[in-house]
């Protein structure tokens, strides 16, 4: 893959600056209407660190929660060049796919037209607690937790957003299967949740 387009390696945040967590909170809102400007290397960096990125290195602890620490999430920024994986211990997005399918990635008419869409899947194969007791209540709840854990990421983008003057809507309308497909994914991902992420128009 690497021979036709090339991982990406994101900047490290810039933690002194931007809006306090009670003005981006107070700001926060959802828009669709998107310019379709590519974001710089530092924002589109921020963002996949804002989603899913480690924010303590010495215990590998990320920016969001997760139910028992497991962290199955995978978070996939889709642009017009091509789909990258989020590697969230080694800050970059790794190239699974190249061309732009950003239309893959919902049915709502803005979607493909903003320069960035993140798609958040959850793998069920990571979603492993290592006893029986909490594994059954893990498999009863597994849909549940993985919104949880989304959810987090979803805020963290939202907040993140606003304090970079972004625009920034999240979905749900999505053909699932045709989605996976697309991406050559297993069937063990579950499709969460998708973002639309871009300047204002």
């Amino acid at each position: 893959m690497s021979d036709t387009i090339l991982p990406i390696k994101l900047v490290a945040p810039v933690i002194e600056e931007g809006l306090t967590v009670k003005e981006a909170i107070m700001k926060r809102h959802t828009s669709r209407e998107f310019s379709s400007q590519p974001l710089s290397l530092k924002l589109l960096s921020e963002l996949m660190w804002a989603a899913y990125g480690v924010n303590r290195k010495a215990t590998h602890g990320r920016t969001t929660p997760a139910a028992w620490g497991i962290y199955p999430l995978e978070i996939y920024a889709m642009t017009a060049d091509g789909v990258y994986l989020y590697d969230p211990e080694e800050h970059k997005l790794n190239p699974i796919a190249k061309g732009d399918l950003r239309g893959l990635s919902g049915e709502q008419d803005f979607v493909g037209g903003a320069a960035l869409d993140i798609v958040i899947f959850a793998d069920r194969d990571k979603m492993k607690t290592g006893d029986a007791a909490s594994q059954a209540l893990m498999d009863r709840n597994i849909v549940r937790l993985a919104s949880l854990d989304a959810g987090a990421a979803t805020e963290n983008v939202y907040l993140y957003a606003t304090s970079a003057g972004l625009n920034v809507v999240e979905r749900v309308y999505v053909d699932d299967e045709k989605l996976r497909k697309g991406l050559g994914l297993a069937d063990s991902r579950m499709f969460v949740v998708a973002l639309t992420v871009g300047y204002p128009a």
